[in-house]
C-alpha cells in the first residue's frame, strides 16, 4: 500500500470517528480538524457514501452505517438464494471431512451450510434453531446446541450462556456468516448480542471460513466483530470484483469463488 493511499485510509477512519462521535458534521469543520483542502474532504467523503457508511448533503456529512437493519430471517433465506446455495455447496465440498467438529454460524447463509454437509460422521455446533433443526435429521452428525436467549426474528440464541459454553470447547473449523465486509475495517452485524456470539465462535474455532455472498462487500453494520486479519477463508459467489478479490488478498485472506452457474442449472431441470 502506498503512502498516499495509506494517508487516505487513516483520514478516512477519522472521518468516520469524527462522524460517529458528532452524528453529522460540516465539510469546513472536518477540513479544519484534519488539516485538508475541502476538495480532499469531500473526495473521501464520496467514497465513504458509496460505502453507504455517510450521507452527504448540502456541505454536511452524517453517520449512517449504525442506522442500517437487516431484514428478519425469513426475508433474508429469499435474497440472493441461489448465490447462498452455491456458496453453500462449495463450502462443504472443499472445507469439511470426516470427523470435522465444526462450528454453524446463524444466518440464511450458513443454513445452506448445513443443508450441503456430506454423509459423514461429524461434530456439529450451533446456536442456530434453524441449522440444529436440519442437522438433526441425519443419525451421523452429533450435535451440540448452544442454548441461551431466543431471538426469534433471527432464529437463534445469544447471551451469556452461549457464549460462556463456547469457551469450554475447541473446533477445528468454524463457517462464520456476517451482516458486511469493509476494507480495511473488517466484517461486522447489525445486532451486538449476534457480535459478541461470533467474537466467541472465531476465538473457539483453528480455522475461520466465512461464508458470505457479494452483495455484501463493501457494506458495513453497527457491530464491528472481526478484522480480516481473524478471517482464514472467504467464500463468496463469481459476482466478486476482480479489484475486491485482489484487495482482500492483501491481506492474507484466501477467496474461494463458487460457481452459481451449478445452481441456475439445477434449478431449471
Amino acid at each position: 500500500m502506498g503512502i498516499r493511499q495509506s494517508n487516505a485510509v487513516e483520514r478516512q477512519k477519522q472521518l468516520v470517528a469524527l462522524l460517529k462521535a458528532n452524528g453529522s458534521c460540516s465539510i469546513a469543520e472536518m477540513s479544519r480538524v484534519l488539516d485538508v483542502t475541502p476538495m480532499t474532504i469531500r473526495r473521501d467523503l464520496h467514497f465513504l457514501a458509496d460505502k453507504q457508511i455517510v450521507q452527504v448533503e448540502h456541505g454536511f456529512a452524517r453517520f449512517v452505517a449504525s442506522t442500517q437493519i437487516e431484514p428478519n430471517f425469513a426475508i433474508r433465506v429469499q435474497k440472493h438464494f441461489m448465490e447462498k446455495q452455491a456458496i453453500g455447496r462449495h463450502a462443504t465440498e472443499l472445507f469439511v471431512e470426516e470427523g470435522d467438529v465444526i462450528g454453524i454460524d446463524s444466518g440464511s447463509t450458513a443454513t445452506e451450510v448445513a443443508a450441503h454437509l456430506p454423509d459423514v460422521r461429524l461434530t456439529i455446533v450451533t446456536h442456530s434453531l434453524a441449522v440444529a433443526n436440519m442437522v438433526a435429521k441425519n443419525s451421523l452428525y452429533q450435535l451440540i446446541m448452544l442454548g441461551g436467549i431466543f431471538h426469534r426474528s433471527s432464529q437463534c440464541f445469544y447471551g451469556s450462556q452461549v457464549i460462556a459454553e463456547l469457551h469450554k470447547l475447541h473446533l477445528n473449523k468454524l463457517f462464520l456468516a456476517a451482516s458486511g465486509l469493509l476494507i480495511p475495517e473488517g466484517v461486522s452485524s447489525s445486532d451486538l448480542p449476534d457480535a459478541e456470539v461470533k467474537q466467541a465462535l472465531i476465538g473457539s474455532s483453528r480455522q475461520v471460513i466465512l461464508c458470505m455472498d457479494s452483495s455484501k462487500i463493501g457494506q458495513t453494520f453497527l457491530a464491528r466483530f472481526a478484522s480480516l486479519e481473524r478471517i482464514h477463508t472467504l467464500v463468496t459467489d463469481d459476482k466478486i470484483t476482480d479489484t475486491g478479490k485482489e484487495a482482500l488478498q492483501q491481506y492474507n485472506l484466501q477467496v474461494v469463488v463458487a460457481p452459481t452457474h451449478i445452481e441456475q442449472q439445477a434449478k431449471l431441470i
